[in-house]
């Protein structure tokens, strides 16, 4: 016992001595570590919003964003002395070394983040993140940044150690030294100092006494004089400095903005959520009469379809009574003041005749999500802003031949879908365009990958809540594998030669994880029963033996491993007599773009700082992605169907990569992570150009009315058809689309990445965008893409009305006005989107 005792004592006393030895040398480099931290933090969190403020704001209210910041450093200082009793420097470096790692940690992670993507991480958005694998290691491919700059920090901490810590303890002495004398009516002489031990080295050991001749007692009086005068001249610029700062904090105007670039890094991440909850936000200052949104709602009794079968479907639960025995609501579009539809136009006069003949047969259908997909890289134009930039990286603005040849191949099969030249080499012609019409000017329905499914497979707006929620709430209408169940329970049981008798089979496909943010869970809320992702692939070459596939990276296996499936299941249904509608999410143009070999031809100049390594990883991977596309052309061909398959295409969201380095939609407003292609390409259709403005929402409703309209269903399926199509908010892009009508515009909204923050707002009728806040300290920003359709010269503003007074002398009162009714149409509809939902913020 007595050995135990002592062991024990003795490892005590040891941490205790280290300890005694350890913080008195590091306790001024851990201060400096977090002052470093601190002030970086707060320079990029003002460098991020810097084009949010009028210059003249800025530069008044700019010295009371530090005030927390102040305070932190001074606390911190303060624990950092060098106290005399042991207990109280343990509890010391107990918060001291914690907060300084944590701060810094934080820091260092918003700089990477922010270098990386071009966007700062919005931390009131943490308590909302998903910690499944796909998640985590999303996180970790930006480790390395992180690591970078935390190193920097404690590389920047070691040398500035300790004068950081000096300078700081010379500002806080001064107040220690004027404040007393003011209260005690004294003054302390510069001269009564503190002792100090005398360095060694300092003494001169040959000295006999003091030298204290008439010529060194004047030079030090000079001196003191000298030291009195500067301290003086401090004392007073600190306190004057100190004084306009405490006058501004007292008088500087309530405002959100002011209050958001204020928050220092430590108290960011634990702020209390602000987020909006019975109003998205406040419009009180704008007037005008906007009693036709009012408290409206688009919710009413569901109409009456006698074609519903008695047992229950998936997806049509608002049409059957619930357990209560209490009728449900749903959306009905002669309730919303927002619905314009375009059924009573014709169908567009360049392909009434080809649906009409019935020689476009629609047996199967293909819709494929291109991920991280941008209208202007599908294909790849030489006369376009990316290729512009290309361009740019070489020599006088003039490609290399082997450079534009690599560029005239990359998306050979993306030209021919499009029926739209590259340019490159001079080459202005499709010699074999496939067929089928082309949307130039396609907005995607939400800029987070999983909400923009919702909005392409089930014809809706995304829930404006951050991530993948939809599927825990009330998915407000069936979705396209719930229209084609319906479709089966109408069906004749007997199977003939007549495909449009045939029932449907809804199969999803993804070569890479579907359990990022619970996708695994959405998918069969949107009606999918069957499902192919990396996990089957896995499995599957297990049990067949031999070499098994390589992942390209985490997400998962190159798209070429689903060519099998897609053979598989196109001859099964066949045999079957079944027809397919199979949708699939490309994954191989995520970022961090690698390749399956990971290697990458040039196609851009390397002698060119900044983007280059990022530009081109994503231009092989679309080079990757687009000999895909052919080799799933080549399947249709091969299994006969290619004549009897509708193939539509549309982006899931773009990157702004060459105009602002962003590598994904995170926060990120800028047109193109909006902007998107989107192709409905069938053989039997003659190449044509939509120009109109579109949105993805639209994709459902046009589906079904091709089938309709090219005679692919039977009377039965057909008549449930036209019952359905009118009660989605979309029109058909097959038919004349209304910008606007009787005095409404058609609205078209997106939301953004991850989808409780912003808000993207266009109106088909004019050429402005705005970008609307969910949340308190984000900016409201507005562009004209006519006039400036790379949005160079957004105008941003936290407050909406300092923004109009911005977009007034620029664009005029219709832009102004314009902006005010899309503020009230946007609040108006979140509300809506909230109660389509169910949803309860």
């Amino acid at each position: 016992m007595g050995a135990f005792i002592t062991r024990h004592g003795r490892k005590a006393l040891s941490l205790s001595f280290w300890f005694d030895h350890c913080w008195p040398i590091s306790r001024k480099f851990w201060f400096s570590l977090l002052f470093i931290a601190v002030i970086c933090a707060k320079i990029l969190h003002i460098y991020s919003h810097l084009t949010s403020l009028p210059l003249g704001q800025l530069i008044v209210w700019v010295p009371t964003f530090f005030l927390q910041d102040v305070v932190c450093i001074l606390l911190t200082h303060s624990l950092c002395a060098d106290y005399q009793r042991r207990w109280a420097r343990v509890i010391a470096a107990l918060l001291v070394v914690p907060a300084s790692l944590t701060i810094s940690g934080l820091a260092a992670a918003n700089i990477s983040f922010y270098a990386a993507t071009g966007a700062e991480i919005h931390w009131k958005q943490a308590h909302n993140f998903h910690g499944d694998k796909a998640a985590v290691k999303t996180l970790l491919t930006g480790l390395t940044g992180l690591i970078i700059v935390e190193i920097v920090f404690l590389a920047a901490s070691w040398f500035s150690n300790p004068h950081i810590y000096n300078w700081t303890k010379g500002i806080v002495s001064i107040f220690r030294g004027i404040l007393p004398s003011a209260c005690h009516g004294k003054r302390t002489s510069p001269i009564l100092k503190s002792y100090e031990r005398v360095a060694p080295e300092d003494w001169d050991e040959d000295r006999t006494g003091l030298d204290l001749g008439p010529q060194r007692m004047k030079t030090a009086q000079t001196n003191v004089a000298k030291e009195s005068r500067r301290s003086r001249w401090l004392r007073a610029f600190v306190f004057t400095f100190t004084g306009l700062v405490v006058i501004l904090c007292c008088i500087r105007p309530s405002n959100a903005a002011y209050s958001f670039l204020s928050e220092t890094v430590i108290v960011t991440p634990f702020a209390k959520d602000q987020s909006r909850t019975s109003s998205p936000f406040d419009l009180l200052e704008l007037t005008g009469d906007y009693s036709w949104l009012g408290n409206h709602t688009a919710l009413a009794a569901p109409p009456k379809f006698d074609w519903l079968p008695h047992d229950k479907l998936a997806g049509f639960s608002d049409w059957y009574e619930n357990a209560n025995h209490t009728a449900r609501v749903h959306y009905n579009p002669a309730h919303d003041p927002l619905h314009i539809s375009n059924l009573e136009n014709e169908v567009l006069e360049s392909l009434r005749e080809p649906l009409q003949s019935g020689n476009v047969n629609i047996k199967h259908v293909l819709l494929l999500k291109l991920e991280s997909t941008r209208a202007d890289v599908f294909p790849l134009r030489k006369e376009s802003y990316f290729g512009d930039m290309i361009r740019e990286t070489f020599k006088n603005g003039h490609l290399p031949a082997e450079v534009e040849e690599r560029l005239a191949n990359l998306t050979p099969t993306a030209e021919r879908l499009t029926a739209t030249s590259s340019g490159f080499n001079g080459n202005n012609n499709v010699a074999n365009p496939y067929g089928g019409f082309h949307a130039t000017n396609a907005y995607t329905g939400g800029t987070f990958t999983l909400k923009s499914i919702v909005a392409t497979v089930c014809g809706i707006a995304p829930l404006v809540v951050d991530f993948n929620r939809e599927y825990l709430h009330h998915i407000y209408q069936p979705c396209i594998p719930h229209i084609l169940e319906a479709l089966n329970s109408q069906a004749n049981k007997t199977k003939t030669e007549d495909y449009a008798s045939w029932p449907w089979r809804s199969t999803w496909m993804q070569s890479v994880t579907d359990e990022y943010d619970n996708q695994n869970l959405l998918t069969p809320a949107l009606g999918f029963r069957h499902q192919v992702t990396d996990i089957n692939i896995a499995e599957d070459r297990a049990k067949q033996g031999g070499p098994q596939p390589q992942k390209f990276n985490f997400w998962g296996y190159p798209e070429t491993e689903l060519a099998d499936y897609y053979r598989n299941a196109i001859n099964s249904a066949e045999k079957r007599k079944e027809r397919l509608f199979i949708s699939h999410l490309t994954g191989i143009t995520h970022q961090p773009w690698d390749t399956p070999n990971h290697k990458y031809e040039e196609m851009i100049s390397h002698g060119w700082v900044g983007r280059t390594n990022k530009v081109n990883h994503y231009l092989n991977t679309l080079g990757v992605a687009d000999k895909w596309l052919a080799e799933l052309l080549d399947i249709l061909e091969e299994t006969g169907v290619a004549n009897e398959t509708l193939v539509v295409m549309v982006g899931d969201h773009g990157v702004s990569l060459p105009e602002n380095s962003g590598v994904t939609p995170y926060l990120n407003p800028h047109t193109s992570s909006f902007h998107v292609p989107l192709v409905f390409a069938h053989p039997q259709l003659p190449p044509i150009e939509i120009n109109s403005r579109v949105a993805s929402i639209q994709i459902l409703p046009t589906i079904l009315d091709i089938l309709s309209e090219s005679g692919s269903l039977d009377k039965q399926a057909k008549s449930a058809i036209k019952d359905l199509l009118p009660m989605y908010e979309g029109q058909s892009m097959i038919r004349p689309t209304f910008a606007e009508k009787d005095g409404k515009q058609d609205w078209q909204f997106s939301v953004m990445n991850t989808g409780g923050t912003w808000l993207a707002l266009r109106s088909a009728a004019k050429p402005y965008r705005l970008i609307i806040p969910v949340i308190p300290d984000l900016e409201w920003r507005f562009s004209n893409v006519e006039t400036d359709p790379h949005e160079l010269e957004a105008l941003q503003e936290f407050d909406l009305e300092n923004l109009m007074d911005m977009v007034l002398p620029e664009y005029g009162e219709d832009a102004v006005q314009w902006v005010k009714d899309a503020a009230h149409v946007a609040k108006w509809w979140v509300k809506e989107n909230w109660r389509r939902y169910e949803y309860v913020p």
